[in-house]
């Protein structure tokens, strides 16, 4: 068997990465805090109320069928590209490039979406404690700056700084949680919220996309698998590990702020002051000083998610230009420290001209940009892991030696009727979600089949592709036979010149 693999200059940092790093990347991407203070206090206010809980049970589910196939394909494809490596060996090529220009859309629209956010928060927070006026734009050029100069260095060095914020806001939830419980006890925490008539009821349709939303970027495990130490082990560790802490996580966060409130008045005091629902439960039962913490986290949170979401993004380009859907030039990797420097580049530089076009017309970088953008993001990368489920199914009607129908057939089909299914929701409730009653926000998600598209008529008027696998490090540990002889036998076009090396 024939085995390729990608130039030295085109290699991101292999085996940098064990499975603690990639959750730490995972978790920050998904934000609990950002979550919690904006998506669950929406879901309880405009969605099915104290039912919210047991919607993210339900989401989890969906997804734990889905990571079933998931983690089992990352075995086998270990690629920067993530779904569109995946895509593109289920379903092929064409389908693979449709998948490609829809994550291009997502990531980088969520990357955008969360930057505005950064600075909005940012600004608000540190005018409280200064006591002076400091704009957006000031906070905005702060988080560009060092997204910027953590994204030069090595992985590991932003996976420490995701890990310590990270772990800051997660144990101030945790307190909150624990105060709240020893306040009101066990009965407090009320088990109707998991009753179907509960979670099924009225607005279950918004709880469950926003719970959907509340767990986009716990799938980015796959995009750490060539800068893996054990791709094989880490990537489905992390994706299990990751998954589990997020709906632990929001389960019982989300229980404790409906107990703060009462079951049966959780859902009005959410409509009443939906921003600071969460912020008074905290006043109440902790005091002002720790919402002053709370708030501050909610900066970094956000902070942390921007770096992950730009890290995840990155990546994508790589692996896109290295198989010719993007300018070759973005494949540089750094000598020294493994870096994508030309595609984070490029990244940031798209965020600074999205960020300046939607600000020159009046658009408030927050409530219009952050909230619109970053919806887009989300129904993008439900949809991609809908086709993922999809094409994991396709891979293993061909390739299931050694794996079982259930995990790699049944439960990726379940798992991905319940993303297309909770994708309907999204759309019919997509303006809920954008907070938006402008027509052209409101559109954005035709941005998605656009890109398709074209991306199918890029792939199909590619002649000669050069195989995903040649976007797999040689440095991993999956030998010859590990990886399926359809993605590394295929060597019929010859390789392109590398690319320079940046070596600054």
């Amino acid at each position: 068997m024939l085995e390729s693999t990608p130039s030295e200059q085109h290699r991101t940092a292999g085996g940098a990465m064990g499975t603690v790093d990639i959750v730490f990347f995972v978790l920050a991407g998904v934000s609990p805090m950002g979550v919690v203070v904006a998506l669950l206090t929406l879901s309880i206010a405009r969605g099915n109320g104290a039912g919210v809980p047991g919607t993210y049970l339900v989401a989890a589910a969906v997804l734990a069928l889905f990571s079933a196939g998931y983690v089992r394909v990352s075995r086998r494809i270990v690629s920067a590209g993530g779904f569109y490596a995946f895509a593109q060996q289920g379903l092929g090529r064409r389908v693979g490039g449709a998948t490609a220009y829809v994550a291009l859309i997502s990531y980088n629209a969520a990357a955008v979406g969360v930057f505005g956010a950064v600075a909005y928060f940012g600004s608000q927070v540190v005018t409280a404690l200064v006591g002076t006026s400091v704009s957006w734009q000031v906070c905005a050029v702060v988080a560009f700056v060092a997204v910027a100069a953590l994204s030069y260095f090595e992985v590991t060095v932003s996976a420490k700084v995701l890990g310590v914020a990270l772990a800051a806001e997660v144990l101030i939830l945790l307190a909150f949680d624990a105060v709240i419980l020893v306040r009101n006890g066990f009965h407090g925490f009320s088990p109707r919220v998991f009753e179907p008539t509960v979670v099924m009821g009225g607005g279950f349709g918004v709880s469950l996309m926003l719970a959907f939303g509340s767990f986009v970027g716990f799938e980015a495990t796959a995009l750490y698998g060539e800068e893996a130490r054990d791709p094989r082990r880490c990537v489905p560790r992390a994706t299990y590990i990751s998954l589990g802490i997020i709906t632990g996580f929001y389960l019982i966060t989300t229980w404790a702020a409906i107990s703060a409130y009462g079951f049966d008045g959780a859902q009005a005091a959410a409509r009443a002051d939906t921003e600071n629902f969460i912020f008074a439960a905290s006043s109440g039962y902790v005091g002002e000083g720790f919402t002053e913490v709370m708030e501050i986290l909610v900066v970094t949170s956000l902070f942390a998610a921007f770096l992950a979401f730009h890290s995840n993004t990155a990546r994508y380009h790589v692996a896109l230009a290295r198989d010719g859907l993007l300018p070759r030039s973005l494949a540089r990797i750094h000598r020294r420290y493994g870096s994508p420097v030309t595609a984070s580049a490029w990244q940031l530089g798209l965020v600074a001209v999205v960020t300046t076009a939607f600000t020159a017309t009046g658009h408030d970088p927050y409530l219009s940009m952050g909230i619109s953008l970053y919806g887009l993001g989300v129904l993008g990368i439900v949809l991609l892991q809908g086709v993922a489920a999809a094409s994991i199914v396709g891979y293993f009607s061909r390739h299931r030696q050694h794996e079982s129908i259930w995990g790699s057939i049944v439960a990726p089909a379940a798992g991905g009727m319940g993303l297309f299914g909770g994708l309907v929701l999204m759309i019919l409730n997509y303006s809920t979600l954008t907070g938006s009653d402008l027509a052209w926000i409101n559109s954005l998600p035709w941005a998605l089949p656009v890109a398709a598209v074209i991306g199918a008529i890029a792939a199909g008027r590619r002649t000669a592709p050069r195989p995903v696998a040649e976007a797999a490090l040689p440095c991993t540990s999956a030998s010859a036979d590990d990886v399926d002889s359809t993605i590394t036998a295929d060597t019929r076009s010859p390789r392109p010149a590398p690319a320079p090396v940046e070596d600054q």
